[in-house]
C-alpha cells in the first residue's frame, strides 16, 4: 500500500496530522464520517508524532525504523515538489500550493477519504510481513520440469545413437553366410552361346540373399563439423571427453574435419545423422 494513503486513514482516524517542515492538517466530521471537513495550518512541527510512526509500522509490517525512514523520504519528495512551485497532492486529503512570500494555499480533497485497511489480527501481523500477505501471486513458473524434460530427450537421443551404432553384430553376418550357400542346381542349358555370360543382378533366388544382403552393417562415415583452427582441436577436445569415437581430419591447409566412424546399417543411417544432428546442434552428413 502506498504511504499517501496511509497518511489519509491516519487523519481520517485520528482527526489531526502533523508534517514536520509543512503544518498540521486537521479532518471535522461535520455529521459526515465519511466526508470530513479538512483544513490546514502552517505552523512549525519538529517530528513525526509517535502515534504516526506506530501506525505506518503496524499497516506496513515494517520496523518503526524502517516506518520513519519512510516517513522522511515521502515528506522530503513533497517539500522538493512544493519548492518549484508547483502544487502536490496529498491523495485523500487534499493539494498543497506553496507562494512566493512561503506561505501555503491548500485546496482540500472533495472526494471521500479512502476507508481504512481491515485491522490484520496481531498473530498474524507479528508472523507475516503486511506487505507479503496484500502481495499478488506472481506469474512467474518453475522452469524444473522444463529442464528435465530437455535432460531426459539428450540421454534419449544418445540411448538412441549408442543403439544403432551397436546394431549389426558380427553374428549377423555369418547367418548371412550360413543362408547363403549354393543349393543344388540342375544343369540346363544356357541359351548365351557366347562363353562371357555375365552374373545375374536382383536375382533373389530360393534363399533371398539380395533383401539381407542390403540390411548388412557396415562401416559409416559421419562428418560433425568442418572448421579451421583452433575450434576444430577445442570441439574435438571437448567431444573426447564425453567418450564420443571422433576423429580429427585434415581437409586442407586450413580445414580440419571432426568425423565419427560408425558400424550402422543402411536402412539407419539417416536416424543416426538425425540423432547426430540434434545433439550436436550442428547439421551433420554422411560421407558416402
Amino acid at each position: 500500500m502506498k504511504l499517501a494513503s496511509l497518511l489519509a486513514q491516519y487523519l481520517l482516524a485520528h482527526k489531526q496530522l502533523s508534517l514536520p517542515g509543512l503544518g498540521v492538517f486537521y479532518a471535522d466530521n461535520n455529521g459526515d464520517p465519511e466526508y470530513p471537513a479538512i483544513r490546514f495550518e502552517q505552523q512549525p512541527v519538529d517530528g513525526f508524532d509517535e502515534s504516526i510512526v506506530d501506525f505506518v509500522s503496524s499497516e506496513t509490517g515494517k520496523m518503526r525504523v524502517l516506518a520513519i525512514s519512510d516517513l522522511n523520504s515521502q515528506l522530503e519528495d513533497a517539500v522538493r515538489f512544493l519548492n518549484t512551485g508547483k502544487p502536490y497532492l496529498f491523495t485523500g486529503i487534499g493539494t498543497l500550493l506553496k507562494k512566493a512570500d512561503g506561505s501555503y494555499d491548500f485546496v482540500p480533497n472533495t472526494a471521500p477519504l479512502p476507508p481504512r485497511k481491515k485491522d490484520v489480527p496481531i498473530t498474524e501481523r507479528n508472523t507475516v510481513p503486511q506487505s507479503y500477505i496484500e502481495e499478488k501471486p506472481g506469474n512467474g513458473r518453475s522452469k524444473k520440469p522444463a529442464i528435465i524434460i530437455i535432460v531426459l530427450a539428450v540421454i534419449a537421443i544418445a540411448a538412441t545413437i549408442w543403439f544403432y551404432s551397436k546394431t549389426g553384430e558380427p553374428s549377423n553376418v555369418s547367418e548371412v553366410s550360413e543362408t547363403t550357400e549354393p543349393s543344388p542346381v540342375k544343369n540346363t542349358p544356357s541359351p548365351d552361346t557366347t562363353g562371357n555370360q555375365a552374373p545375374q543382378q536382383g536375382n533373389t533366388g530360393n534363399s533371398g540373399v539380395a533383401p539381407a544382403a542390403t540390411a548388412t552393417p557396415g562401416i559409416t562415415t559421419y562428418v560433425l563439423e568442418i572448421t579451421k583452427e583452433p575450434r576444430a582441436s577445442r570441439r574435438y577436445n571437448q567431444l573426447k571427453k564425453i567418450s564420443w569415437p571422433v576423429e580429427l581430419e585434415k581437409v586442407d591447409s586450413l580445414q580440419y574435419a571432426i568425423i565419427m566412424r560408425l558400424n550402422t546399417a543402411l536402412p539407419d543411417t539417416a536416424k543416426v545423422r538425425d540423432s547426430l544432428t540434434a545433439i550436436s546442434g550442428r547439421k551433420v552428413t554422411i560421407r558416402y
